[in-house]
């Protein structure tokens, strides 16, 4: 407790006093007390004037205006993707692989060749069924001669057509044979697997290949029965996939099941996906399936939703102060939110800083609509919204809220020195101004400015009115 009332006292001489700054105010530059009996200082924040000389910290925070767009509601479900056509390409014939002319990956159009049997022997046969035929063909037309002078029976006649005819299907049948040889694509595709090398001596029904159409790809889902009533054919979707995060690829509803699974409830959906070149067969997808849709929606950023309160609230610009509303929710999607009541089309939320905000607290605009314009060394013309006209002179020391020492408002440098080449949440131990003791503490970032760490003690501030932290404060 005497460390405490230590550090008080000695905040409480940096911090403001009569007998150095004049009746009412602390060191020139310094916090000037709030009716509670403190000072609070924001994180390289402005100090705004109060009644009666007092000065509140305004809390730094990025806004965003409302915004009217479409937002839709979606049934969130998994899925994978398959192709419309997939096939396995087998051997017809048999005999020795003498020519492979594709490779797994490749593009191939319907109709081209992929490989090649030995054709030799199958040749050999269509010679053999072309002369055979040649010699029915004698046969039968001498039959048809002699049958006409009434020099033959029916029944000869009859074995001549019947030979003939036969020889003709014979060769046939050798002809197609020799097609069989080539393997072809039957669809324009991509060859999926190689499943044989060459020289192999393939037999009748071995898969040689296996070839997938790309275009289109299907996801197949299944969509409780409940929600059959708002399905249809053409309905819109889109699925999204690990390998291409944040990236949207369309789809729509191609086929509906017309059983509903007696086992588990539900439909089966078929999607037709636009993959772009991009996605693939067994690939694993989230879809979302569109329901339901508004237009002009009033919306805004999920970051502008305030965690400290169990209803749906925000906090709004109101002047130079944030107001807090409470708001209903409709239709979520991606990183926005309809509201269905309690803001209008010109209100302002804060979406970065509204944690730890009350209602009325004063705030200083950094991003968003109303923001300050940001001093840039060489870029004359450009100035914050706060800064004196060009040609005015400086302003004391008082009013630009700087400290004898360079304090600026944030902590003392005994308090910054005690945590260099520490980690956050380190211990750590300095001696404030004006006092003899040493204070124990945590290393701890600075609310202005996270990437440097503070030697906070358990207790901040004490009897004498030490500063507080205030709302995004610099200590």
């Amino acid at each position: 407790m005497a460390t405490v009332v230590a550090l008080g006292l000695a905040l409480a001489g940096c911090g403001g006093g009569s007998d150095e700054g004049g009746e009412g105010s602390g060191r020139p530059g310094g916090g000037q007390r709030t009716s509670g009996g403190s000072a609070s200082g924001g994180p390289g924040g402005q100090w705004s004037g109060g009644p009666g000389g007092e000065e509140t910290a305004a809390v730094p925070v990025e806004v965003a205006a409302v915004k009217r767009q479409s937002v839709a509601s979606y049934i969130q479900t998994n899925g994978s993707l398959e192709a419309e056509n997939d096939v396995q390409i087998v051997a017809r014939t048999q005999g020795p692989l003498v020519e492979l002319l594709t490779e797994e990956g490749r593009q191939v159009s319907k109709g081209q060749v992929m490989a090649r049997i030995d054709p030799k022997e199958t040749r050999a046969q269509v010679k053999i069924a072309q002369v055979a035929l040649q010699e029915a063909e004698r046969v039968y037309k001498r039959a048809q001669e002699t049958f006409k002078e009434q020099l033959i029976s029916q029944a000869d006649y009859d074995a001549a057509l019947a030979a003939k005819e036969s020889a003709e299907a014979t060769l046939l049948d050798r002809q197609v044979q020799l097609d069989y040889t080539e393997i072809r694509a039957p669809f324009s595709a991509v060859v999926v697997d190689r499943d044989v090398k060459l020289g192999d001596n393939v037999t009748v029904g071995q898969v040689l290949f296996r070839i997938s159409d790309f275009d289109p790809l299907l996801s197949k889902i299944q969509v409780p029965e409940k929600e059959l009533p708002s399905l249809h054919k053409g309905q819109p979707a889109y699925l999204t996939v690990e390998a291409w995060p944040g990236e949207r690829f369309p789809a729509k509803v191609l086929r509906l099941s017309p059983v509903v699974d007696a086992t588990t409830g539900t439909i089966r959906v078929t999607l037709e996906v636009d993959g772009r070149d991009k996605l693939r067969p067994g690939m694993f997808a989230s879809v979302f399936l569109e329901v339901d849709r508004h237009e002009d929606a009033l919306t805004i950023p999920k970051s502008a939703l305030s965690l400290e309160s169990l209803g749906d609230t925000v906090y709004v610009v109101d002047g130079d102060t944030a107001a807090r509303r409470a708001i209903q929710l409709g239709y979520e999607e991606a990183d926005i939110v309809e509201v269905a009541s309690g803001l209008e089309d010109r209100d302002r939320v804060i979406v970065v800083g509204q944690d730890g905000l009350s209602d009325g607290t004063p705030i200083r605009i950094l991003e968003g609509p109303g923001a300050e314009v940001a001093t840039s060394p060489g870029s004359p013309g450009q100035r914050r919204a706060d800064a004196p006209p060009a040609g005015a002179p400086p302003a004391p020391a008082q009013a630009r809220g700087q400290q004898p020492g360079g304090w600026g408002g944030g902590p003392p440098p005994q308090m910054l020195e005690a945590c260099k080449g520490k980690e956050e949440g380190a211990d750590c131990s300095f001696t404030p101004p004006r006092s003899g003791d040493d204070v124990d503490g945590k290393c701890q970032p600075r609310r202005d400015d996270p990437a440097q760490l503070v030697c906070r003690p358990g207790t901040w501030g004490g009897p004498g009115g030490g500063g507080s932290p205030g709302p995004g404060g610099g200590r």
